[in-house]
């Protein structure tokens, strides 16, 4: 088993994982924002906001941040890190890429797209073993993703670059499905390359709201996110709660994890926005503390225990970076 998980301001011991929000992002850009030149990123601004929500969460009693933010979505390991260095919250990043097909995020780099399977995995392998930036922050997680209905041929690319480096490096892989979908392909296609089921979260299950699916994937033995908290528009929170009460029944407490999916920075103008963006930021339940504050209480008050709320909020995410078998 593995000790310990790479986070942005180093090693850490899993037993230190503590509380885990597994799926959060502290702020996010559509492929090609880098190259608007007009678009202003007020950093200092953004990242006094970014540790103000994070305190927020600490005073809850979370420990840990998970921000598998693919790297051509604006992701920013040194503004990850200074967030945690102020915060005194965990956070882990990670390498990866995101999907080419599906939705407006959509934008698999034409860079990558020129690359075969053994070059990504080298981009993986020496961002996970020699960090980013000048600063060398290391990733701890490696993220994957698929797009609605299919797998893309790009998206199989790094899916299979993703296993490997997962297991030269020892880390775990974290992925995307879009609208509760290809998580039986996800896994053929990881298990395939040889990597253990158990070291693999597939995530965004709780955008499907068939229960038969949510089992098929923890049957072979792999962790499935419930990580869309308090995003109705994809799926209200009532078929969420209903659907782990019938999972925590059933015994699979110790294969589920949660967060939100929450975004706590977008790099848009506010009035060049996309509708989505602009619609998600407004409602109430979009935030870090909504699972906490709100969610929890509901689950429990549907029947879910004290205990089944520890195994998939702290437990599940220490096990799964250890690597300790189901």
């Amino acid at each position: 088993m593995t000790q310990t998980v790479q986070t942005v301001l180093g090693p850490l011991s899993v037993d230190q994982l503590g509380l885990t929000l597994m799926h959060e992002h502290l702020k996010i850009g559509y492929p090609g924002w880098e190259v608007d030149t007009t678009l202003v990123f007020d950093r200092e601004a953004e990242l006094a906001d970014a540790i103000a929500r994070l305190e927020r969460l600490r005073a809850l009693g979370v420990s840990t941040f998970v921000d598998p933010c693919p790297m051509e979505l604006a992701r920013d390991p040194e503004f990850m890190a200074d967030a945690a260095r102020e915060s005194g919250i965990h956070i882990v990043c990670s390498t990866g890429l995101y999907i080419e097909q599906g939705l407006e995020l959509a934008g698999f780099p034409a860079y990558f797209r020129a690359l075969g399977i053994e070059q990504i995995q080298r981009i993986y392998t020496t961002e996970l073993r020699d960090g980013v930036g000048e600063r060398c922050v290391r990733p701890g997680v490696i993220k994957c993703a698929t797009g609605p209905h299919k797998v893309g041929e790009h998206e199989e690319k790094s899916l299979r670059a993703g296993a490997r480096a997962a297991l030269e490096r020892d880390v775990r892989i974290t992925t995307h499905t879009t609208m509760g979908s290809m998580g039986n392909e996800q896994l053929d296609i990881l298990m395939g390359e040889g990597l253990p089921a158990n070291h693999i979260v597939i995530g965004h299950c709780d955008w499907n709201p068939d229960t038969a699916y949510h089992r098929s994937l923890m049957e072979r033995g792999c962790y499935i996110g419930f990580d869309g908290v308090g995003i109705d528009v994809l799926l209200p929170d009532d078929t969420r709660i209903s659907n782990l009460v019938e999972l925590i029944e059933a015994g699979f407490e110790r294969q589920i994890v949660l967060s939100h999916d929450h975004i706590g920075c977008w790099h848009f103008r506010p009035e060049d926005a996309p509708p989505v963006v602009t619609s998600t930021q407004a409602d109430p339940k979009r935030s870090y503390t909504y699972l906490l504050e709100e969610f929890i209480p509901k689950l429990q008050k549907a029947g879910a225990s004290e205990r089944a709320i520890d195994t998939m909020l702290v437990d599940n995410p220490r096990r799964y970076f250890a690597g300790e078998p189901l």
